[in-house]
């Protein structure tokens, strides 16, 4: 019983010994095997002969990492070594190994496995009495040396903390912004700075934070970059681009170099810097890359490394950006004030950390270019706030259409209201009976903000002008004072009463007033169809006052506050100045009232004419006088004139002849007189001036008649429906 549970002890063991000889020999990581093989060197320092045992356990078997390491394959160190020898050389290559001075390699026969970093002594096949990958070992001679060499300091620079971490060991060290860790330095061709002494220490950080030259042509006449004078209110070059003649061409911190003459801007075909060249372009750059002798960065120069270039780093092409660099290239953008109070949408920082800091700088720039070029007035605004902290100057031409906010400036500085029927935020209902397609055209923007402004302040004259002078044309009043103010100026005539207006149109016999409504369909309408419109579609301020039917007008209409009847009056007025034959036929059909239009005919008696000196003897249309008193009583002498009131010039008249004549007469003057006590007497006023009654439309007062010349019947006040009615009455 007690040997059964021994076998079954050792059985378990056996087992486990197994299992763990499996777990090593098979799938380790790069860095266990690496701990595994400086495990194995001290095991391996004692195991200095193969096994003497043939077809021995795995106990006493040595075994390697196979080169592809998937398992390890048996290994026989030491089979054909002198025992005494090796051990002395396995010594010497250990002693080197703690001292770390790898330039005693050469002289002995140690080599150097890169992977475990240590000295071991070997051949060209491999470590003795230890293990080193084959890719990671070097073999005893020169290169084993050089290579131990750079390995520990390669080490050495790997614990550098910052960049001005350098005391001690690692003086031997430099800084690598791109990369932002130490490696070993070497001084420049030209002494003035260092670089990395080993070739796979790169460290191109100039290269890339340096921008790509990009040429924009000579001069603006040979098709150049047109606005490179910032101080004409031009484009400032970026880095890297040309043409430039001044520094003043370049933006904020840059030169501009001439003949290729600088430091930090790089050939796009080569990737290097451009070299000065006689005739060469010039171009902007940024004089803080020529202030940097080398790639790596002194300890005395990290503050203002640091300073001048925040952006480099290793996630200067990745992102993301330290707060310091993205404040750096918003300095250089164009855009002013600090940037976390200027941009707050988290949107443009998460873009800016996921992208190259040239493309994040770029992008910040595209704010200026959008606030100062871009034609789109929203984007423009947008881009300005955020750029410059202030609203853009909405009525600057570029903007296409013109924007609201711009023509609502420009109107309220032409002092037309806000009630105006121009007032830019009505827009929405143009066009209508105010707002034609055309304006609503220029308005959008067809017009410079120069004639739009212009074309408002016009209609504005236009309202002041009809408000002074109402009667010259009401309508157009109305029009113009509703564009500008919002409202109709006082109606500068009394309103007929609905009765009388009946009375006015119906003296017109086409004019038919039926069932309470007029109906101006007869004949052709005279011009009363165009008056109303036909239907209250676009009707501006005639809206709600459209014709009803087939040109008929009703009294509701009528009644509107604006309804134009003076423009009915008008034209049936003008339908009548037209008819003064047919109204002094209608006149004359009263007994009362008498027709006349005699004239004078002048007649010449020479110069000393003899009735002339006796006192009021010399008739109207006679000559010569010399005075009024040579003329009949009433009669004035007209000193050498050609044209006299009730004369007919028969040709004899002027020369410097005198006539007498009637200054209030009648003869040649067409006119109807109304006799004393006739029906039409307290129809209008009289005076006893011809000049004045023709002037109001009055009658003319000559003796006890009254007369009614035809240039008081042809005035706008003149009641002609009234004589027409008293007439069809008898």
């Amino acid at each position: 019983m007690n040997y059964i549970i021994l076998a079954i002890i050792i059985l378990a063991i056996l087992v486990i010994i197994y299992t763990q000889y499996n777990n090593i020999k098979e799938g380790l990581t790069f860095p266990e095997q690496k701990s595994y093989l400086k495990k194995q060197d001290k095991y391996f320092d004692n195991r200095l002969f193969p096994p003497v045992v043939k077809g021995g356990s795995d106990d006493v078997k040595f075994v390697e990492l196979s080169d592809d390491k998937k398992k390890l394959n048996e290994v026989k160190p030491g089979a054909h070594m002198d025992k005494s020898s090796v051990a002395q050389k396995i010594e010497k290559c250990k002693m080197i190994d703690k001292t770390h001075n790898c330039s005693e390699i050469t002289s002995s026969d140690c080599g150097y496995c890169w992977t475990t970093d240590k000295i071991l002594y070997g051949d060209a096949k491999g470590p003795k009495a230890d293990v080193c990958p084959k890719k990671g070992w070097i073999k005893p001679g020169r290169w084993a040396s050089y290579f131990c060499k750079k390995k520990k300091e390669q080490e050495i620079c790997k614990q550098m903390k910052d960049c001005g971490d350098v005391g001690g060991e690692k003086s031997i060290c430099g800084w690598c912004p791109s990369k932002a860790k130490g490696v070993p330095k070497k001084t420049t061709s030209d002494g003035r700075g260092f670089e990395p002494k080993y070739s796979d220490d790169k460290c191109n950080w100039k290269s890339k934070a340096m921008p790509s030259a990009k040429w924009l042509g000579w001069t603006p006449s040979k098709g150049g970059y047109p606005n490179r004078n910032p101080a004409k209110g031009g484009e400032a070059l970026d880095a890297g681009e040309g043409d430039c003649d001044r520094d003043e061409d370049c933006g904020p911190g840059l030169k501009c170099g001439h003949d290729g003459r600088m430091t930090g801007v790089k050939d796009p075909r080569t990737g290097k810097n451009i070299k000065p060249r006689a005739g060469y372009k010039d171009y902007c750059y940024d004089p803080n890359f020529k202030s940097f002798h080398g790639s790596l960065i002194k300890p005395s120069d990290c503050a203002r490394f640091k300073q001048m270039f925040p952006c480099v780093g290793p996630n200067m092409l990745t992102g993301p950006h330290s707060d310091a660099c993205l404040s750096d290239l918003w300095k250089k953008s164009g855009c002013s004030g600090n940037l976390s109070q200027r941009v707050t949408d988290r949107n443009d920082y998460n873009w800016w950390n996921s992208h190259s800091f040239t493309d994040a700088g770029n992008n910040m720039k595209s704010f200026s270019v959008t606030a100062r070029r871009d034609t789109n007035y929203n984007k423009a605004k947008a881009a300005y706030k955020k750029c410059y902290g202030r609203e853009v100057n909405s009525c600057e031409e570029r903007f296409k259409p013109r924007p609201l906010e711009c023509s609502r400036k420009l109107y309220a500085q032409t002092g037309c209201s806000g009630s105006g029927e121009l007032q830019p935020d009505k827009r929405g209902g143009w066009p209508n009976g105010y707002v034609g397609q055309g304006w609503a055209n220029g308005q959008k923007g067809r017009w410079s903000n120069w004639t739009y402004k212009g074309a408002v302040n016009w209609y504005k004259r236009q309202a002041y002008y009809y408000q002074r002078n109402p009667k010259s044309n009401f309508d157009r009043a109305i029009y113009t004072n509703k564009l500008c103010f919002g409202k109709a100026p006082k109606i500068p005539w009394d309103k007929p009463c609905w009765k009388d207006f009946i009375i006015m149109m119906t003296a017109t016999e086409y004019i038919k007033y039926r069932n309470g409504e007029l109906d101006f369909s007869g004949n052709s309408g005279g011009g009363f169809k165009s008056i109303l419109p036909r239907s209250n579609y676009k009707a501006g301020w005639k809206k709600g006052m459209a014709w009803k039917g087939n040109y008929i007008l009703t009294k509701d209409v009528y009644e509107k506050p604006l309804f134009p009847f003076w423009n009915f009056i008008k034209t049936n007025k003008s339908v009548w100045n037209s008819r003064w034959n047919d109204f002094k036929r209608k006149m004359l059909q009263v007994p009362s009232v008498k027709g006349g239009s005699g004239i004078a005919r002048s007649k010449w008696f020479g110069w000393n004419y003899d009735n002339r000196s006796r006192r009021g003897r010399i008739k109207a249309g006679e000559g010569d006088c010399d005075r009024d008193s040579d003329c009949r009583p009433g009669l004035k002498c007209g000193q050498d004139k050609t044209r006299l009131p009730g004369v007919y010039n028969t040709g004899v008249m002027g020369r410097g002849r005198d006539f007498c004549y009637d200054p209030n007469s009648m003869s040649g003057v067409d006119h109807l007189r109304f006799i004393n006590g006739s029906p039409f007497d307290r129809s209008l006023r009289a005076s006893g001036s011809l000049s004045y009654d023709n002037s109001k439309g009055m009658f003319y007062r000559k003796g006890s008649d009254r007369i009614l010349t035809k240039n008081a019947y042809l005035h706008e006040d003149f009641p002609y429906w009234q004589f027409l009615r008293i007439a069809e009455r008898g």
